[in-house]
């Protein structure tokens, strides 16, 4: 069975191009009627103008990549066209100057105007220019374009895989840029080519209109027996109009493949560079006017041509010159206003961002630096933070600051200022655990992020600090530790509504489409009946506040939801669920033999905490120390993980469910950050290696 062809198959521009060139092959075979010479003779001149044209308008020489294919089927055409206007000269001359069709008999008598040795000349001439002038020199510009095109193409791929090497350009871009390129050397290559056929078209022709010629007047003088003057003036009228209508399109084409190739690397329509160019120097123009007045005045030369030309250059010149002034009085505001601070919206007023690093000037080339600057940092950042605490990093904005001190830095949290320090972008930090007196010269300073005694030294003088068993820090590396350190005391705060919202819907849009539609159907079902999201809220910024990862999401809101049914405040709430999370708390304390290093307080303590225990409003209980014994309390569990510090134990406070968020006060209230952990928080699985007691 044949397959059915729709309408708009057969009109598609495949099928109608195809069945075009078709119909040009078949001209070369079948004779015409003049006629149909006629219109393709029309169709010829219509086809030479257009790509005349769109030359001219076309950005890029790229832009126009069909060229070589259209300058083929032209050339196809026109060949096609001399065979069939040669059939009717050969065949049908002795009819008349109308045997080739109205067009050709046209051209040659306006050419001619009556007279046929004016007709050759003019035809001569115009094949000369043609031959020797244009298609010469555009073969000659299509084959140095080719060559340069394809010699400088290793380079240009050198000079691409630099840029992304550098970071300035990324895959895709680079790829693109390859491609580009490409497609430019294939360009050139294949006009190169092309322009070749144009040459030899030029030639055929010359040869096609003497053979016109001669073999015309043979066929009336001894065919037709035609008289030799009226044999003449019939086949030169007819070979000169045939020779003109084919080698105007020629030299139209030929011209467009010219202005092509000169475009070189100018960008924008051929005539507005040409105005902006050489319009861009009005001085010249007037030098021309001037010289064409001095032309005028000369004895012998006619006076009007010349003062006319000066009078135009004249007046294009103070126009351009006026323009001009215009346009720098013009950039000259823009400037102004561009340097007057615009003012602000109330809003952008109002607008914190939710991490805000501000620099000094002399910091924002080692900022932004795309191989060892922050933005790199802030993406390892981002991961790091997803993974390990289950949190999405807000937009971190990067500005300079022209108040800050040289090598100044500063960093906010929701528009309040956290932390500030100073930096050497030019020298190294050294951090030496014991005396510096190993260490080269340098500034001695406290270490921004942690206060460890450091030292700045130059870079020559790192390796044998290294040598010397110092740590050695860059200042990027510095910079991005301490924003990651701010962003952790702040996970509670950065945990927006806004936040969660988007934390919650990144759970949907997992690359396995099962595990999203299970966490989908998970969160309607959960959130907001059994789990409202502000009681959500709470209980993970809580969390946070510890430190305790929230990745776990759904177990975390599976545990909300039963313990809801107990309690709804986010303390006790908070409780359970790291109850729940005690596992997860427990494996990141592990030791390599499995163990647990833990540090209790004394018995007596729990008698002290129930003498002054107090009943809060919602029927939890807190503890009202006196300050005598807070300050003991806290100055004893300082002590104790302190010396286990120091043989390189980071142990955990252990106490019980309802005295550990007590616990956890006083531990922040002196700046310590072990955590601390219930009984039932470690279960039953684990080994807990007891290093310490608090006494009493």
């Amino acid at each position: 069975m044949l397959p059915r062809i729709a309408a708009q198959d057969l009109f598609s521009p495949t099928v109608l191009l195809a069945l075009a060139l078709m119909a040009v092959i078949v001209m070369m075979i079948m004779p015409m009627p003049a006629w149909v010479l006629d219109v393709g003779l029309a169709g010829s001149f219509s086809l030479a103008i257009l790509i005349f044209t769109v030359t001219l308008f076309i950005e890029r020489p790229l832009d126009f990549s069909a060229f070589p294919t259209v300058l083929l089927a032209s050339l196809m055409l026109r060949l096609s066209l001399n065979v069939s206007s040669t059939k009717l000269i050969i065949g049908q001359g002795h009819t008349g100057p109308g045997a080739a069709g109205d067009v050709i008999e046209g051209f040659a008598n306006f050419i001619m105007g009556g007279s046929v040795f004016l007709g050759l000349v003019v035809f001569g001439v115009l094949l000369i220019v043609n031959f020797m002038v244009i298609t010469k020199g555009a073969a000659r510009m299509a084959e140095v374009g080719a060559r340069f095109a394809l010699d400088g193409m290793p380079g240009k791929q050198l000079a691409i895989d630099a840029d992304m090497s550098a970071g300035a350009i990324d895959h895709r871009q680079a790829k693109a840029r390859r491609e580009l390129e490409q497609q430019e050397t294939t360009f050139f290559g294949s006009l190169d080519g092309a322009s070749k056929f144009v040459k030899g078209d030029a030639v055929a022709g010359l040869l096609i209109t003497l053979l016109n010629l001669v073999m015309g007047l043979i066929m009336g003088i001894v065919v037709h027996g035609m008289p030799i003057g009226a044999a003449f003036e019939t086949y030169a009228i007819l070979t000169v109009g045939d020779g003109l209508v084919t080698q105007i399109p020629a030299v139209i084409i030929s011209i467009a493949s010219a202005l092509l190739l000169a475009r070189g690397g100018t960008l924008g329509a051929t005539d507005l560079a040409l105005l902006a160019q050489l319009g861009r120097h009005p001085a010249a123009l007037a030098t021309v006017a001037l010289l064409m007045v001095l032309f005028a005045l000369v004895p012998g030369l006619p006076f009007l041509p010349f003062i006319l030309g000066a009078l135009i250059l004249a007046l294009a010149a103070w126009s351009l010159r006026r323009r001009a002034q215009g346009l720098a009085a013009a950039e000259d505001a823009r400037a102004t206003e561009a340097a007057m601070p615009a003012p602000k919206a109330l809003g952008d007023v109002l607008d914190l961002d939710d991490v805000h690093v501000e620099f000094a000037p002399d910091l924002v080339s080692m900022v932004l630096d795309p191989g060892t600057g922050l933005d790199a940092r802030i993406a390892n950042m981002r991961t790091h933070v997803a993974m390990t605490y289950g949190l999405i990093l807000p937009d971190i904005r990067l500005t300079d600051q022209p108040e800050l001190q040289i090598g100044e830095y500063l960093i906010r949290v929701q528009g309040v200022e956290q932390v500030r320090g100073t930096l050497h972008p030019d020298l190294v930090l050294a951090l030496m655990p014991g005396a510096q007196d190993d260490l080269p010269s340098g500034t001695d300073v406290s270490e921004p992020v942690y206060g460890a005694p450091a030292r700045w030294i130059s870079p020559r003088h790192q390796e044998s600090a290294a040598v010397s068993g110092a740590t050695i820090v860059t200042p990027p590396e510095i910079l991005a530790t301490h924003l990651l350190e701010v962003i952790k005391l702040n996970f509670a705060r950065l945990l927006t509504l806004k936040s969660l919202r988007r934390l919650l819907a990144e759970m949907t849009r997992l690359s396995d489409p099962d595990r999203s539609e299970a966490n989908r159907r998970l969160l309607d079902e959960l959130i907001p009946d059994k789990v409202p999201i502000d009681t959500l809220h709470a209980v993970l910024r809580l969390l946070l506040e510890e430190r305790v990862s929230i990745r776990n999401l759904p177990l975390i809101l599976e545990c909300i939801a039963e313990a809801r049914l107990q309690t709804v405040q986010p303390e006790l709430l908070c409780e359970i669920v790291r109850q729940r999370l005690g596992f997860q708390l427990v494996a990141e304390m592990r030791r390599a033999d499995g163990s647990i290093p833990l540090v209790q307080l004394a018995p007596e303590w729990e008698e002290t905490f129930s003498t002054y225990q107090v009943e809060t409003k919602v029927g939890a209980y807190d503890i009202a120390l006196p300050p005598d014994l807070f300050n003991r309390l806290a100055e004893g569990v300082a002590v104790r993980l302190s010396d286990s510090a120091e043989q390189g134990v980071f142990p955990a406070l252990v106490t019980s469910s309802r005295r550990r968020r007590f616990l956890r006060t006083i531990m922040r209230a002196r700046g310590l950050t072990n955590p601390v952990l219930s009984f039932d928080e470690i279960g039953l699985e684990a080994r807990p290696a007891l290093v310490g007691v608090v006494p009493a």
